[in-house]
């Protein structure tokens, strides 16, 4: 039964499975790695999860804006979003991520820069910025576009694990063929 204290419920299998990763990750410290430095991060918030997208490939956050779809997209590829003046593909990050339920519209666009295409992502919520420590990474819990995890200080007894996006894997997909071949 959801704890009606808390405005967010995590499905039990979810809950589990990031319990399950967070002990491994925790269990693979020893106390003789040395310490990683910190990652300037924007942190996301996509319904009850949090994502860090690295600060330097965001330009910028601005409001959600309607958007004109683009017919044969792949479905995280939402259409095109025209913000100040210029046209951007919009990204779900939810979809792009692989999860089931796209991000409601009316959050935030993070503006990404990206040499490549002119890009954006929808997220329920950007948080703000913060300096995160990743963990030690877990062996064989990785995958798609999430590179590690760092813990998000919430308070004194508790934090929220963050997973860390990889830029380069989240994008690869949406890119064009030529930009991702190395050319």
């Amino acid at each position: 039964m959801p704890d009606r204290a808390s405005p967010y419920h995590v499905p039990p299998a979810r809950a589990r499975r990031i319990l399950d990763q967070r002990t491994a990750m925790l269990a693979a410290r020893r106390g003789t790695a040395p310490e990683q430095a910190l990652l300037p991060t924007l942190i996301c918030r996509l319904d009850e999860e949090f994502c860090g997208v690295p600060l330097p490939g965001a330009a910028r956050v601005v409001p959600d804006a309607p958007c004109a779809a683009l017919p044969g997209a792949p479905a995280a590829l939402l259409g095109l979003v025209g913000l100040r003046g210029q046209s951007f593909l919009l990204l779900d990050l939810a979809l792009a991520l692989g999860r089931a339920r796209p991000v409601r519209p009316g959050g935030h666009l993070v503006v990404l820069r990206h040499a490549a295409a002119r890009l954006v992502l929808r997220v329920d919520r950007a948080e703000g910025v913060r300096a995160l420590q990743p963990l030690p990474p877990a062996s064989g819990s990785l995958s798609g576009a999430i590179s590690g995890h760092a813990l998000l200080p919430a308070g004194p007894a508790s934090s929220t694990l963050v997973g860390l996006i990889d830029m380069d894997r989240l994008l690869q997909p949406f890119l064009p063929v030529a930009h991702t071949a190395g050319a």
